[in-house]
């Protein structure tokens, strides 16, 4: 999961750079708004998809994981119980409050909404005039700034003139018709979830004001004065806010909506632009599957280890170490001998059950040894093991040692593994070399 927090949190700061460079002088507002919708959704998504399989099958791509893993990798580590301060679980403590207290607060602005739905007068006409198609419109009574919410508008008839009123209702009326209300739920949402990143709230900044920009574009070509508009938003400008999560007619700052309006308007050909997206997010989807390898499940462990090692728990993550040179798959492939012990093969081992039991597995069995604590030791062990045809685990050894204590709490664990999924090479069981590093670190 903080794997997953990280690299989301990462997109979102990229992507902000890349829309304020290329896309914020524009007045193509409705594809800008496309634009931050299709980014937010990406850093969503992304981190979640998975095409290790087609970076295998490319040379560069699958240079580049390899470079990846031995640099940008972090070293998962083995600490003995109350070794370091568990900064990992203050961490999750705040982020989960800042969670709660977010998602908490959105939901008050929606009882705020729902309150004045039930208490506020809805009037089918409105200065005479029809109500405004399937728009439900509420009367204010109160100094409260005029809003939208979905298929609701809010607004005080008796607070502006005739002219200020139809400029209301017409900007307004464009948030409902455009639906602007769900890019805000969505935005609130991601920003409760992102919270600590302080470019999500930029983004959230950028997703409003582009939906002003929309609605007081409308209101320019709807015949509106563009200066008496611009003052009349400015005469609005301290009024009260029901709630964020609503279209407020006067969303500051009001200088950036009035730069816009009076703007030249971008020249058509430069929507061409916009195809830049197509390799950003190309680029974004590789770069979020560079420690991942569809013939190497390990990897996916290690990563799986960084987000479940509570503080001061124990952690053990297998992973695929070359320490003999890997054969290459088209050798492995026309040399299915009986007794043979691949490197690398098409389909790796797996623990069964998937990478949360292995966690849960190694979680409750490795132990940092008492002795080893009172004497200070610490230092990298790697283990490695043969997983048979049969699932079985054999000629368990250390490879890398660091002290007897370290080393045969390691062999311990790696014995006590239940039966693996066998690795397959042309579809046949075949034995698998397998290699788990642990590092025991006292701090």
């Amino acid at each position: 999961m903080m794997i997953y927090l990280l690299k989301a949190n990462v997109l979102l700061a990229v992507f902000y750079g890349f829309y304020r460079l290329f896309f914020t002088g524009d007045t193509f507002f409705g594809w800008r708004r496309a634009v931050l919708l299709l980014l937010m959704a990406a850093a969503v998504v992304l981190p979640l998809a998975d095409i290790g399989w087609w970076m295998e099958s490319h040379q560069a791509t699958a240079n580049l994981q390899e470079v990846y893993r031995e640099v940008m990798l972090p070293t998962v580590t083995v600490t003995g119980e109350g070794a370091r301060f568990p900064w990992l679980r203050l961490f999750s403590s705040l982020y989960i409050i800042g969670v709660a207290v977010l998602l908490g607060r959105i939901a008050w602005q929606l009882a705020s909404i729902v309150r004045l739905l039930r208490t506020t007068p809805e009037g089918a006409t409105m200065q005479g005039e029809p109500l405004w198609g399937e728009v439900s419109l509420h009367y204010l009574s109160d100094a409260t700034c005029p809003f939208s919410f979905f298929r609701w508008i809010f607004v005080n008839p008796k607070a502006q003139t005739e002219e200020q009123l139809q400029e209301i209702m017409i900007h307004e009326r464009t948030h409902v018709e455009q639906w602007h209300s769900l890019d805000i739920l969505l935005t609130e949402l991601l920003t409760a979830f992102c919270w600590m990143n302080p470019f999500v709230w930029l983004l959230r900044r950028e997703v409003r004001l582009n939906l002003e920009f929309l609605a007081d574009e409308r209101v320019v070509a709807a015949g509106s004065e563009r200066k008496a508009y611009q003052y009349h938003l400015l005469g609005l400008a301290y009024g009260k806010n029901v709630a964020t999560i609503s279209n407020n007619f006067n969303v500051l700052p009001l200088k950036l909506r009035i730069k816009m309006m009076n703007k030249k308007r971008t020249n058509s050909w430069l929507r061409a632009k916009y195809l830049l997206l197509v390799p950003v997010v190309g680029v974004a989807l590789v770069a979020c599957n560079l420690d991942k390898k569809s013939a190497e499940p390990a990897t996916a462990e290690e990563q799986a280890a960084q987000s479940d090692s509570a503080a001061g728990k124990p952690v053990m993550v297998p992973v695929v170490v070359d320490d003999t040179p890997a054969q290459d798959e088209g050798q492995a492939a026309e040399s299915v001998v009986e007794g043979k012990v691949f490197d690398v093969v098409e389909q790796m081992p797996a623990f069964p059950g998937g990478m949360e039991k292995l966690m849960s597995f190694l979680q409750n069995n490795v132990k940092y040894p008492k002795q080893a604590l009172e004497k200070g030791t610490q230092g990298r062990v790697i283990v490695q093991f043969v997983v048979e045809k049969n699932g079985t685990i054999s000629e368990t050894k250390v490879v890398k040692s660091v002290d007897a204590l370290l080393d045969n709490e390691a062999l311990r664990v790696v014995k006590m593994m239940p039966k693996w999924q066998p690795g397959k090479q042309n579809g046949e069981a075949v034995r698998v070399k397998y290699t788990i590093p642990v590092s025991f670190r006292l701090q």
